[in-house]
Parts: structure tokens; sequence; C-alpha cells
């Protein structure tokens, strides 16, 4: 009867947990919820053990493409930026000027969207000889509504909200010499003020600062302004208004370049930032 019992009692332990778990849903659907925004990945034990481990995220390997494009298409290609959740996957140029690809595709071709063009004050290469900052700019082609269906960096907007940040970490950005993952560290509205585009290969310890200072999110991310590598992607933004017909804020989202053969979570921990350093508009 003792034995009985503690089976009795074991079967009804079992059902409370499971009970108290088929709220988080399956490994494809969010795990968070509004009143705990910091989540990390999280393990589902009513899934048959086989299945019980966390999908790490799969970097892409991009640096065969960027070769073919550069040899084939145009010789200014010099690497291809891929943002998981968007429909941003597309070659990225570099030339001698921050103007040229303005109307211009990856192609060279006329195209009122442009494309993604690297700072030509940037060096592009490989992790060592990459610039500490590498700056990407692209076109907010829906910004009169700030919408972040829109086409090409309107796109990145997505990253304001909460849900999406939480569950899309990374960002590829590779080159002709090397596929490079970097992990979102920073999202944020900003006035010209902050002159990031300055901040290439100096003053990376005010550019992590001020990102992190501004962001709409507190990641949970460490970033080491002496020795990480960082990727900053611009465009502008209407939520400030205009002046002589163009935006007068910009936004940004800001990555850390990830070490080589890094395991790569589906989520990061993030809570809203409650002390915004707001635009000086």
């Amino acid at each position: 009867m003792k034995k009985l019992n503690q089976k009795i009692a074991a079967a009804f332990l079992a059902l409370a947990m499971s009970l108290s778990l088929a709220g988080c849903g399956d490994s494809t659907s969010s795990s968070l919820t509004q009143e705990e925004p910091s989540v990390y990945p999280f393990v589902n034990t009513l899934r048959e053990p086989e299945d019980n481990t966390v999908q790490l995220v799969e970097a892409p390997a991009l640096t065969e493409a960027v070769k073919e494009k550069a040899a084939q298409v145009n010789a200014e290609i010099v690497g291809w930026l891929q943002v998981p959740g968007t429909d941003i996957d597309q070659p990225v140029v570099q030339t001698y000027n921050n103007s040229k690809y303005m109307r211009l595709n990856y192609e060279g071709k006329y195209s009122f969207q442009g494309c993604y063009w690297v700072d030509y004050e940037c060096t592009v290469g490989n992790r060592e000889t990459q610039s500490r900052n590498t700056i990407i700019y692209g076109h907010n082609t829906a910004v009169a509504q700030d919408d972040p269906n829109g086409l090409d960096f309107a796109q990145l907007l997505r990253f304001t909200d909460e849900e999406f940040a939480a569950s899309h970490p990374y960002i590829f950005f590779s080159t002709a010499e090397e596929d490079l993952v970097w992990e979102v560290f920073a999202v944020l509205y900003t006035d010209t003020n902050f002159r990031y585009v300055t901040m290439i290969d100096s003053d990376i310890d005010t550019l992590v600062s001020e990102g992190k200072a501004r962001s709409e999110f507190n990641y949970d991310v460490e970033v080491d302004p002496i020795n990480d590598k960082i990727l900053t992607l611009s465009t502008c933004t209407a939520k400030y208004g205009y002046v002589g017909g163009e935006a007068r804020a910009r936004f940004v989202v800001m990555a850390r370049l990830v070490e080589p053969d890094r395991e790569l979570k589906p989520t990061v921990g993030l809570e809203k930032n409650p002390s915004i350093k707001a635009p000086q508009i």
C-alpha cells in the first residue's frame, strides 16, 4: 500500500508539472510574456527526449556568393548582408564616396531604392583587418510612415518590437574573405549630433556607450570597446519630423562581431530601457 501511495503521489506531481509548462508553447512560438521580457532559450520538457534540445541558429555561408557577384556583376560588391526576419538579404557595395549608390542598385543600374553600401572610409576584409566600426547605409523606403513592412532598411524598424528583437539576436554580414556573425546590442533613434559616422577606427568606447544609452532595450550582451569590432546599420526615420524635406533623425542597429565557432542561441535576454537618452531635436 505504501508503494502504491508513492506511485499515486508521483503521478499527481508529474501532472502538475505538465500543466504548469503547457502555457510555454512549443519551440516555434514566442516564449516572451509581458511580465517577463528578459528571456533565454527554453527547453520544452513535454517533448520526447530526442527533441529535448535548444535549436541553435546556423550561420549562412556567404563568402562565395560575394566573390561570384563581385566577379560577374560589379567589382564594387564587397560583402553580403542578411538580417533574419526581414527581406534584407543581398550584396553590399563600397566605392570612393557615400553618394554614388544613393540611387543605384548593387549592379550599378538606376534604382530609386538604391542599395546597401559601406561607408567609403571603412576597411572591409576579415575579422582582423575589418574596421573597428563598419557602417552600412540603406534607404528607409517607407520613411513617411516608418512602416516596418516597407522595403529595404525600413524593415530594421522591426527591431523596435520587443518580441522581434528578443528572437532575432544576430545579423550576418560577410565579406569575400570571411563569413562574419554579428550580435545585436543596441537599437536606437538618434539625432545627427551622435557622430557614429566618424567613429570608424577611433572613439569606439564612446560609440558603444552612446549606442547603449540611446537604445530602446538593454540587451544582455557584453561589449568590449577595446577589442570588439562593431557593425552599424544606419537609415533615416521620420519619427522626429523633417527639415528642408529631409528626415531629422536616424534609426540605427548596432552589433558586435561574434567569436568564431561560438554557438548561436535563438534568443537574447533584453528589457525595455527605462532611461533612454532621447534625440535632442
